[in-house]
């Protein structure tokens, strides 16, 4: 399977049992969004991560989720059900949320919202209408039949509020979780300078995590080219676009994220109802696993249960069947891209010769990489040919696992030239080359000298 698989942990799966059973069944890393949960349930599911790749003896990545400047109800008990036509007040405080007075602990906004403003919630689920607003409280009409819960998100429809980037409650957890993160899920980046400010505070801390910017804002696409070169990796948020945006455009502007994402050579993920339905039900419907199926024929290279997963009644199921569908699609087609069009830079067009030469004597590719750099440029290809990938720790191939099509091997080794042929005798003896391959062994491009290796293989006596 070259199309990577992330599944959100929450409430459905936080037992060890069923993280291993998903890592079993295809999971290629676990979300943790920090909007939920605790500080304890958070490092208790990194354990359970832990121990899973231990027992299975398979990696897993870690994405971690901040809340960033979103709007989110606060705490309350109780899912509540609103009918259409009610009147709800949104609190700063004297909440009561028997009473409909629900906390929304975000003072600073009250002042540019509106009468007439859309409130949206749960993915757009939930529509209300603002009739009042007061320095304390937001009073709104339900528009539909709405489910309010605990730390959803709150989108006004059409308008952004001019909020720091990183706040308090995000720095404080990172602190803390910074060892565990391979990439930070960076939530609502308006701006390039968002990624900055970031990557700056996870410098400062001593984080080495990569961070994935989740597209979701009008902000973002305004200024999708800066954002996507600032990325590491680029998630396409269906949810929020859905509500800042419409329904009617989320297609649209997926395609949009998606390609430029390929053209730039960033690693794409999509998430968001993927398999919306199998929060209630065994099977998915028709047209998500239509939806799955066009997402792996764009070429993504990863797709990622949110709710499925964390709070559905069937998260190994959804990942059984995601994994299915993504098996039976990739039989039939494989991704094509553009490679005259992807971004110039020397490491890249030497990651492309390496690639072609591979595929134009219909051999192999392997490659030694101490941090994986040289990797994301070839991932980003889309070879058709095997491709294997070495590096010399767990850190750097958790890194790489949602890069499509590649799935690194831990090979420790002192140098280039030693981590390659670890990696041909690995080969060799698993029965990944056989007599008669032939092999490119390359590594990453290096300032003075670069060696690139064609070997035919003979016999396994070779390794």
């Amino acid at each position: 399977m070259k199309t990577k698989l992330i599944a959100s942990l929450g409430p459905s799966s936080s037992s060890k049992e069923t993280i291993a059973s998903m890592l079993n069944e295809g999971i290629f890393g676990f979300r943790i969004n920090l909007a939920h949960g605790s500080v304890e349930n958070w490092l208790s599911l990194i354990e359970k991560i832990r121990e899973a790749e231990s027992k299975l003896g398979k990696l897993a990545s870690i994405v971690i989720d901040i809340i960033g400047p979103s709007l989110r109800l606060g705490d309350f008990p109780e899912t509540l059900r609103v009918p259409a036509g009610s009147i709800v007040e949104f609190c700063f405080s004297d909440c009561c949320w028997e009473k409909l007075r629900i906390p929304f602990p975000r003072s600073e906004i009250f002042g540019n919202v509106s009468i007439g403003d859309i409130m949206l919630l749960d993915d757009g689920r939930s529509r209300f209408k603002v009739v009042d607003v007061s320095e304390e409280c937001i009073k709104a009409e339900a528009l539909t039949n709405c489910e309010l819960k605990s730390r959803k998100s709150v989108v006004f429809q059409g308008k952004s509020f001019d909020l720091p980037y990183l706040n308090a409650e995000d720095a404080e957890n990172l602190r803390v979780l910074k060892k565990f993160a391979d990439y930070i899920g960076a939530s609502l980046v308006r701006s390039s300078e968002d990624i900055e400010t970031l990557r700056r505070f996870l410098k400062d801390i001593g984080c080495d995590a990569m961070i994935m910017c989740k597209i979701e804002t009008r902000e973002a696409i305004e200024n999708l080219n800066k954002i996507i070169d600032a990325s590491d990796a680029v998630l396409v948020a269906r949810g929020d676009l859905g509500m800042n945006f419409g329904l009617e455009e989320v297609p649209r502007l997926q395609k949009t994220i998606v390609e430029k994402s390929l053209e730039i050579g960033k690693p794409v993920v999509i998430a968001t109802q993927i398999l919306e339905s199998m929060i209630d039900n065994p099977v998915p419907t028709r047209a998500e696993v239509s939806d799955v199926a066009n997402a792996v024929m764009e070429g993504v290279d990863t797709l990622m249960l949110t709710g499925e997963t964390a709070v559905g009644k069937y998260p190994v199921e959804a990942v059984r069947w995601l994994r299915r569908i993504v098996e039976r699609t990739e039989f039939y087609y494989t991704p094509l891209v553009n490679r005259e069009q992807m971004a110039k830079s020397l490491k890249k067009r030497y990651a492309k010769g390496v690639v072609e030469l591979a595929e134009d004597i219909n051999g192999a590719l392997a490659i030694y990489s101490m941090k994986g750099t040289t990797v994301f440029s070839i991932a980003s290809l889309r070879p058709r040919i095997n491709c294997y990938v070495a590096v010399p720790s767990e850190e750097v191939a958790r890194k790489l696992l949602i890069l499509w099509g590649i799935n690194p091997k831990v090979l420790k080794a002192d140098s280039y030239m030693e981590g390659l042929e670890k990696l041909y005798a690995h080969l060799v003896s698993s029965g990944s080359l056989v007599k008669g391959n032939i092999v490119v062994l390359t590594y990453g491009l290096k300032d003075r000298e670069q060696i690139v290796k064609i070997r035919v293989v003979e016999d396994v006596s070779d390794s």
